[in-house]
């Protein structure tokens, strides 16, 4: 039965250009399941965006001297130009800066107001006195309570992972000015997740299937016990709070980002004419919501999100719709996350890459210095799934040589440049050998089964195991060696048939080489996720060798 399959990939921050953590953490393996269930005829919707919101774009712009908004723009294109470079298949990637989103994000907290999950508390937070003005997270830095780390940062430690709030942090210091902030009273709103705890409890109950480290990192939070979390801050940059008393201060980005999905959504649909289509990915019985984020995100994805889901959700007990979202006409409650992708960091000699701190390298340079194809499949074959990993420019050199050519682009060009070479151009297949096709329906079975689960690297080696099969098929065989043209044909065919499934099982890894075969092929690139026999012949065009090997001085 088809599906409706919405992906949300983690909003980076526009506080700088793209690093290779970004690529490792999500956004590559968000487009290789894009394009898997695209290929299996499910409706698929991918949208993110650019995270144009907080403290992180405001601490880099003022450090720059050029005006926000100028400033997030052009990191906003650089996102933009890697994804097209890659082939990376957003639906829409967008920015939380839009009106669109807004409207969204302010109707999510008047419903929650109204409902009751939104708290008034008086807090002390630190102002720095020099500066005059209050200090929000990352303009804090101080000593970690969990692990020691400095400088941690006010929101977040980036050694341990643990989520911070300011006046944990041990001998803070304000970023502006290098002072010993004091505290001063201000009056926030805190979103009540105390009061979705057992709500939670309950949602994550059947989730076994999750990453264990995703499943043990939330069912940790919840064993700790949830507490109301402040939601808006005292900066002027961001979505404005829309409730009376509070409209001076803006939404606090871990509330507001996460609304993205949705908003983008509304807008993928508006923009395609179509108001109302972004609620079959959210309403429809036959949904799953997938969510692709890097470790760090993990509390904001399978628990904080879900939460406001729950809490928003409570706006249809009703007969009639409540304050309806652009585009709403049904009565029904959203849908809450199906899985939560998590992978683990792309480190840095055992550090955690960041924009923030200046460590990390650019994914502009990896696609200045590497071939595309070869960065979507590091970052497959070597995505940091279930343990920390760190970077090595050599690993993909070695990846590339000694898999990506001499397994797979060695064994494709043999095959089809001496099928050319020896039967022309027009190739007519003999009949499939029932052990090839067997190797070839148990490899798609295979790498549909990982690629449901999520289990990229796994699936890609299987990918490579039929291009070594192929490889020894070849070998064992020697089809150069036989003198009788249709004896040796046979042969070749049987090659040849492991290429015809190859061009489709990559399709979702590096899409490139699928289209270089569908023209060598001679065949249409709209290529369907199954296996369903050969087609009595192809005629062979542009057999050109697929990647190239990569000098060691390069890097």
């Amino acid at each position: 039965m088809k599906k409706k399959i919405l992906i949300g990939v983690s909003w980076p921050y526009s506080n700088g250009p793209m690093h290779i953590g970004h690529l490792a953490g999500q956004n590559i393996v968000c487009d290789v399941f894009a394009r898997f269930h695209r290929m299996k005829g499910n409706d698929v919707l991918m949208v993110s965006g650019s995270d144009t919101h907080g403290t992180p774009i405001t601490v880099k712009a003022e450090e720059k001297g050029i005006p926000i908004e100028e400033f997030w723009r052009e990191n906003h294109k650089n996102f933009l130009e890697i994804f097209k470079t890659l082939q990376v298949s957003f639906d829409l990637f967008t920015d939380t800066h839009t009106e669109n989103h807004k409207e969204v994000t302010q109707n999510f907290i008047r419903i929650l107001d109204e409902k009751g999950y939104l708290l008034r508390k008086e807090t002390e937070q630190f102002y720095d006195e020099k500066a005059q003005r209050f200090l929000v997270d990352r303009y804090i830095e101080g000593k970690c309570p969990y692990c020691g780390y400095i400088p941690a940062r006010g929101d977040q430690c980036d050694s341990c992972g643990h989520v911070l709030t300011p006046e944990e942090l041990i001998d803070p210091v304000s970023k502006l000015t290098g002072t010993t902030p004091v505290m001063r009273k201000s009056e926030h709103l805190f979103f009540d997740l105390s009061k979705l705890q057992k709500p939670l409890e309950s949602y994550i109950k059947d989730k076994t299937y999750w990453r264990k480290n995703t499943l043990e990192f939330s069912k940790a939070w919840l064993k700790e016990g949830l507490e109301p979390r402040a939601m808006s801050r005292d900066i002027d940059w961001g979505v404005p709070v829309p409730i009376e008393g509070f409209t001076n201060k803006v939404v606090y980005v871990w509330f507001e980002a996460v609304i993205g999905y949705l908003s983008a959504a509304i807008e993928w649909a508006k923009n395609n004419g179509t108001p109302s289509a972004w609620e079959s990915f959210w309403k429809d019985d036959t949904a799953e919501h997938y969510y692709f984020i890097a470790k760090d995100n993990i509390p904001f994805h399978s628990l904080f999100w879900p939460a406001q889901l729950i809490a928003y959700n409570s706006k249809y007990t009703g007969s009639e719709l409540q304050s309806p979202l652009p585009g709403e006409e049904t009565n029904r409650e959203l849908k809450l996350p199906y899985n939560v992708v998590a992978n683990m960091f792309l480190n840095i000699r055992g550090e955690k890459m960041s924009k923030s701190k200046g460590t990390f390298i650019t994914a502009q340079e990896l696609i200045d210095t590497f071939s595309p194809e070869l960065v979507r499949y590091f970052f497959v074959r070597y995505a940091p799934e279930n343990h920390d990993i760190d970077f090595e420019w050599k690993d993909l050199i070695t990846l590339n040589n000694n898999e990506l050519v001499a397994t797979f682009g060695n064994f494709v060009y043999r095959v089809l440049s001496y099928a050319q070479k020896r039967f022309g151009d027009s190739f007519e297949f003999t009949a499939i050998d029932p052990a090839v096709e067997q190797k070839i329906v148990r490899t798609f079975e295979k790498v549909g089964t990982l690629l449901e689960n999520v289990s990229f690297a796994s699936a890609i080696q299987e990918v490579m195991a039929l291009a070594q099969f192929g490889n020894q098929y070849l070998n064992e065989h020697e089809p150069w060696k036989i003198t009788d043209n249709a004896e040796a044909k046979d042969k070749v065919s049987q090659a040849v048939a492991v290429v015809y499934a190859l061009r489709t099982l990559i399709g979702p890894f590096i899409p490139s080489v699928t289209e270089k075969l569908s023209i060598t092929f001679g065949e249409q690139n709209e290529v369907a996720w199954n296996w369903s026999g050969l087609p009595k012949s192809v005629t062979l065009k542009e057999v050109t060798p697929l990647v190239k090997k990569v000098e060691s001085e390069e890097k």
